[in-house]
C-alpha cells in the first residue's frame, strides 16, 4: 500500500506549479532537496514520469473528521476510512474546523507519527455555539467567562484553531478573537449573526463557507422578508445586490485583514440541486428556485476571488453528498464553473491553503514537504483531470491509491459520549442550520433545524 524510500527521483516529470516545465524531483526522506535537473545516487528509487504531470497535494480546508451523521459518537473505523480515501484523492493535508477537542488532538499525533494512515492534520477544537444547542462538537457558551474558559482548555488540549459559529454576537465574537489570540490560536467563523464585515474588522483569521446570509447585505427593503431558514438562503441570493456599496466595503475589510476562506461550493450545491434532510421538506417550485438562485452564488464567489481575497478549497465534509476525497475534485470543479481558471483553482487547492496554514506544503519546490500527486492527465486542460491520479506522496511516502481505497482490517471501534442526550435526528445534517440561528429555547432539533429562529 505504501513505500518509504531513503532517496526517491521522479524523472522528466510536467512540474504544474507556477509556469508548466519538465524537471525532475529528487526526494530525500519527507523533504523536497532538487527541481529542475537532479542527480540522485545509485541506491535511489527513480520513478519514469515523462508525459506525466505532477501537481502539489491537495488541501481540504474544511474536513470534519469526527462527525458521521447519525451516529451520536464519534467511530474509529469511520475515521479511519475518512482518512485513506482523502489520501487515495490525493489530499495530503486537512484542516478540521470543529471536531471533539481531545480526539482531534490525539488524531492529529497518530497522524504525525504515522501510527495512522492519512493526510497531515491541522484541527479546531469544540465549536463555541452561541445557543445552547450542544451535540458533539459543539460547546454552547453564554457569556464572556464561558467564552475564555473554553478557549483555554482547548489551549491546553492543543488545538491548532479556534472555531466559533453563527449564533455568536458581535460582542462573543470579539471576546472570542481577543482570548485566541492572547493565547497565539488563530480563529475560524462559521458567521451570520456576527457579520463578516463586522468579524474581518475585529481581526478573525478566516472564514468558512462562501455566503453570509447575513440580513445586512441585504437591500433595507428586502429585510424584512427575509427568514433565516434553508430555504430562506434562496431568497437572499435572489435578492442580493453584488455591485452595492455594502459588498465592496466587505470585500475591502477581507482584503485589508487578510482573511482567508474556503467557499464550499459543493455543501451549497448538493443542498440546492437534490433532496437530503436539510431540504427534505422543499417542494419542486422550491428546487427550481434555488437552482434558478445558484448562478448568484457563483457570482459572489468570482466577486471574493477577482476582489483578492484569498480563497482556498474546501468542501465540508462529511455533509450528505460530500465524499471524502472525492469532493476536493467536485469543489474545484466547482470553482472553475464559477469562471476561475484551473490554473488559480489549483493553486487555492495547494500554495493558498499553505500561505493559510502558514506550513511548507502546497509547492513543488526544494525545501518544501515532499506531498505530491502524479497524474497522467493535465489539469490545466481540464480541471477534472486531478481524479487521473497514478501515485500520491504524503510525506516522502508514497501511496497506491487503488489499494487505499479498500476497506483496512477491521477493527475494533471505539467511541466517546457527547456532552447530552443525542438522537438520530440531531445529525449534522439537522445541525447545519442552527449555525445560522440566534439563541433559541431548548426544542426538538427536527423543529430546530427547520426554523432556527424561533
Amino acid at each position: 500500500m505504501f513505500l518509504l524510500a531513503a532517496t526517491l527521483l521522479l524523472k522528466s516529470a510536467t512540474v504544474i506549479d507556477g509556469e508548466p516545465r519538465v524537471a525532475d524531483i529528487l526526494i530525500n526522506g519527507q523533504t523536497i532537496t532538487c527541481v529542475g535537473k537532479c542527480a540522485a545516487p545509485k541506491d535511489a528509487t527513480v520513478i519514469e514520469a515523462t508525459g506525466k504531470f505532477v501537481v502539489p497535494g491537495f488541501v481540504d480546508m474544511h474536513a470534519h473528521l469526527t462527525e458521521h451523521g447519525g451516529e451520536p459518537r464519534w467511530n474509529r473505523e469511520t475515521t479511519l476510512r475518512y482518512l485513506r480515501l482523502l489520501l487515495a484523492h490525493g489530499v495530503t493535508t486537512i484542516r478540521d474546523p470543529g471536531s471533539e477537542t481531545e480526539v482531534a488532538v490525539m488524531l492529529r499525533k497518530m497522524l504525525a507519527e504515522r501510527k495512522i494512515i492519512g493526510p497531515r492534520l491541522f484541527t479546531a477544537g469544540r465549536i463555541l455555539n452561541g445557543s445552547d444547542f450542544d451535540p458533539e462538537p459543539f460547546a454552547p457558551v453564554r457569556d464572556a467567562d464561558d467564552i475564555r474558559r473554553e478557549i483555554r482548555w482547548q489551549a491546553e488540549a492543543g488545538v491548532d484553531f479556534i472555531k466559533i459559529y453563527s449564533s455568536m454576537t458581535p460582542a462573543q465574537t470579539k471576546v472570542a478573537i481577543d482570548e485566541a489570540h492572547a493565547r497565539g490560536l488563530r480563529v475560524i467563523g462559521h458567521l451570520q449573526r456576527t457579520t463578516w464585515t463586522e468579524a474581518a474588522r475585529m481581526g478573525i483569521d478566516a472564514i468558512a463557507h462562501g455566503a453570509p446570509w447575513s440580513p445586512e447585505y441585504l437591500p433595507p427593503e428586502a429585510r424584512a422578508d427575509y427568514h433565516q431558514t434553508m430555504f430562506g438562503r434562496v431568497y437572499w441570493l435572489e435578492h442580493i445586490d453584488l455591485d452595492a456599496p455594502v459588498f465592496r466595503e466587505l470585500t475591502d475589510e477581507l482584503t485589508t485583514h487578510h482573511v482567508v476562506m474556503d467557499p464550499t461550493l459543493i455543501a451549497y450545491h448538493t443542498k440546492f440541486f437534490g433532496k437530503t434532510s436539510y431540504t427534505s421538506d422543499w417542494t419542486d417550485e422550491q428546487f427550481a428556485a434555488a437552482r434558478k438562485a445558484w448562478p448568484k452564488q457563483l457570482a459572489l464567489t468570482t466577486l471574493l476571488f477577482d476582489r483578492g481575497v484569498l480563497l482556498t478549497v474546501g468542501t465540508d465534509m462529511p455533509t450528505t453528498g460530500i465524499v471524502p476525497g472525492e469532493s476536493v475534485h467536485d469543489e474545484m470543479a466547482l470553482l472553475v464553473s464559477a469562471g476561475i481558471a484551473p490554473r488559480d483553482v489549483l493553486r487555492m487547492a495547494t500554495r493558498n491553503a499553505a500561505t493559510a496554514l502558514r506550513a511548507k506544503i502546497g509547492a513543488i519546490e526544494p525545501g518544501m514537504s515532499a506531498d505530491l500527486v502524479l497524474l497522467t492527465k493535465n489539469p490545466l486542460d481540464d480541471i477534472r483531470s486531478t481524479r487521473s491520479i497514478e501515485l500520491v506522496i504524503a510525506r516522502g511516502v508514497r501511496y497506491d491509491p487503488t489499494a487505499l481505497m479498500k476497506p483496512a482490517p477491521s477493527s475494533k471501534a471505539i467511541a466517546f459520549a457527547p456532552s447530552s442526550t443525542f438522537t438520530s435526528t440531531q445529525s449534522r445534517e439537522k445541525v447545519e442550520t442552527t449555525r445560522m440561528s440566534m439563541p433559541s429555547p431548548a426544542r426538538s432539533a427536527e423543529t430546530f433545524a427547520r426554523n432556527p429562529t424561533q
